[in-house]
């Protein structure tokens, strides 16, 4: 009885616009913390930024294997996107002739891991963006 009060005592905020939360949350995908500094949250873009580039880096300095989706396993296609989910690091990475993976190299798995876990990280970033904008989080 008394949470019903406090929510008709508060007044309700306004929802953001659609093309708001599509622009804040590719842009939080694109590049790492780029949604959340255009919320207004340096610090918070900056901690993820560096986190997730340096995850990245450390996956590619490991040796560590991109997936492809031509393999046909579906754990070779979630890796995949798992990778792909880190944003433009993957497609530069490749650009600048990063091959990924040596089989033979000792910490390889390791930086394989690092790469999908940069990915998976800013995933979880992106959702953040996505409850900050809606107003879900202070």
């Amino acid at each position: 009885m008394a949470n019903k009060a406090v929510r008709e005592a508060v007044p309700a905020k306004a929802q953001p616009k659609l093309s708001t939360l599509v622009r804040v949350c590719a842009a939080a995908w694109v590049v790492p913390g780029l949604g959340h500094l255009l919320l207004g949250r340096k610090w918070r873009a900056l901690i993820l930024f560096a986190t997730i580039v340096a995850m990245f880096l450390m996956g590619i300095a490991m040796r560590g294997e991109f997936f492809s989706t031509s393999s046909g396993s579906y754990l070779q296609t979630l890796g995949y996107f798992g990778e792909l989910c880190v944003g433009v690091a993957m497609p530069a990475a490749r650009f600048f002739g990063y091959a990924g993976g040596d089989p033979l190299f000792v910490s390889a798995d390791y930086g394989t891991a690092c790469l999908v876990a940069a990915g998976m990280l800013n995933v979880l970033a992106i959702l953040d963006v996505y409850d900050v904008a809606m107003g879900r989080k202070p």
